[in-house]
């Protein structure tokens, strides 16, 4: 069935990233703050509750992916997800910023443990279909940019409001109190579920290639293990894990380097805001730079900008002039942009090069593997933030207390801030300079694959098979597209 590639088409399939980037923006933002300053935990466990919360995606994500790549309702086996998910997510998260006067540290920790899995079980199962439902709709590399720029852009607007507002609504932080932030969580609830009508609405699905299988947990591992197996997708899942973790500490920093080393709390939204409108305004450019030489690049030049921001912001106090703080910001929002911007380009070509390896398009089972690996980061750098805190002595405080913080504790935070997220931006850089699915390969293994389900026959073109083992890491002969015959069996 042929689809106009509308604006509106567009659009209505970005509007359900509503969800996914902003909920983990503000989460980075606030909640190991919130954890701290309004219920008393300790930084350690503070993060440990994000920690542990995250153990259910190990398990949960991968196995709905599978589970959609099977699906069969009249809806399709993706879309029909994003109208169940909408009740769960604006309920838990809504719980997530609440205690209910819950007393002792111990039941606290119990309860946001719990809140926390449920919130993220609710996101993983919108977020993991979601993420397979391009490839699904929509077969040409540079239309798939489009689609990826606008769900992008989406994005990075429900980040700017994620980032921005809730700092507003919850007034000055000495005067918050646990009902401002069950509002706030209300509030944004509402904001990050219903959006997925609307995307459930205006995106469609176009016939699965391969007829589904049923689903076995023996099978489920198998296909997990060939996309591990795959060199492109471990390429991907690099970059998309630094990056994220590096924006990650970043963001569940801030505040503490605002208000701790550069004694201007006050300046959290604009912070936030400014950095998240560069990595708006950046949007056509690194859309035209991918479609025109390969989705991996934005990263060779906004990686090393974002190194050189965090490194000044190391070294800055209270006393430096607010030039330096909007060119730590300019420079943060264009890595941080990017590192949103690449991972979510490269996703719905990753099932391509799978084609290959197995004669199947397991967008599910990556899918699955990418939500996790996104959520999961979020929440290692959340409980590391926490517990690195700790180490350095930083001090908890309650609402409307001020705590005069010890040299280690606020070295801690510039460490936190500024040197890990260094390292993880250097890994990127360097990953994205290796990135094997390329523009000019994807194009090529799309060829090796069309001619062998034309012929039941493995191409003989070398360029074609170079490029087939350059993608995938495998020997052209170990493939689907390099063996005699269409049976895609293993």
């Amino acid at each position: 069935m042929n689809r106009r590639h509308t604006f509106g088409s567009k659009l209505g399939f970005g509007m359900a990233d509503v969800l996914g980037g902003g909920s983990f923006a503000l989460i980075s933002l606030l909640f190991l703050n919130f954890l701290v300053t309004v219920e008393g935990i300790s930084p350690a466990i503070a993060g440990m509750i994000v920690l542990v919360g995250r153990i259910w995606d190990a398990f949960i994500d991968p196995l709905l992916g599978t589970i959609s790549d099977r699906c069969k309702s009249r809806f399709g086996r993706r879309r029909i997800f994003l109208l169940i998910g909408v009740i769960p997510v604006i309920v838990t998260f809504s719980m997530l910023w609440y205690s209910f006067a819950i007393e002792g540290v111990f039941a606290l920790t119990i309860y946001y443990i719990v809140m926390y899995s449920l919130f993220t079980i609710s996101f993983s199962i919108v977020q993991v279909p979601y993420n397979a439902l391009l490839p699904d709709m929509v077969d040409d590399y540079e239309t798939r940019t489009g689609y990826s720029s606008m769900r992008i852009f989406v994005s990075n607007i429900s980040a700017t409001i994620s980032v921005t507002v809730p700092p507003l609504l919850l007034g000055a932080e000495t005067t918050r109190t646990a009902s401002n932030f069950l509002i706030m969580g209300i509030v944004f609830g509402l904001f990050y579920g219903l959006p997925l009508i609307i995307s459930f609405f205006t995106t469609w699905e176009n016939p699965p290639k391969e007829q589904s299988e049923n689903l076995s947990i023996k099978q489920t591992m198998i296909h997990m293990k060939n996309s591990v197996k795959n060199r492109a997708f471990r390429q991907y899942l690099g970059i998309f894990c630094f990056g994220q973790m590096a924006t990650d500490f970043v963001t569940a920093m801030a505040v503490f380097w605002l208000t701790d080393i550069m004694g201007r709390a006050d300046m959290l939204t604009l912070f936030s805001g400014i950095s998240m409108l560069v990595g708006i305004a950046l949007l056509p450019f690194n859309n035209w730079l991918a479609k025109k030489h390969g989705k991996h690049l934005p990263s060779l030049y906004g990686m090393p900008l974002r190194i050189i921001g965090l490194g000044i912001a190391f070294f800055l106090g209270a006393g430096n002039p607010l030039a330096v703080f909007f060119i730590i910001c300019v420079l943060n929002g264009i890595g941080g942009g990017i590192a949103a911007f690449v991972p979510w380009t490269l996703l719905p070509d990753l099932p391509d090069s799978d084609e290959m390896i197995t004669g199947e398009r397991n967008a599910g089972v990556y899918a699955g593997i990418s939500t996790f690996i996104r959520t999961s980061t979020s929440g290692v750098a959340i409980a590391l933030a926490g517990v690195m805190l700790q180490l350095f002595g930083y001090v908890e405080s309650a609402v409307g207390e001020t705590v005069i913080q010890t040299e280690s504790a606020l070295l801690g935070v510039r460490t936190i801030f500024s040197i890990i997220p260094i390292i993880l931006c250097v890994f990127v850089f360097f990953l994205a300079l290796r990135y094997s699915l390329t523009k000019k390969n994807h194009i090529n293994l799309a060829q090796a694959v069309a001619y062998k389900r034309e012929t039941g026959q493995p191409t003989s073109n070398s360029e074609l098979i170079k490029s087939c083992e350059a993608v995938t890491g495998y020997k052209f002969e170990d493939m689907w597209v390099g063996r005699v015959g269409k049976d895609s069996s293993q």
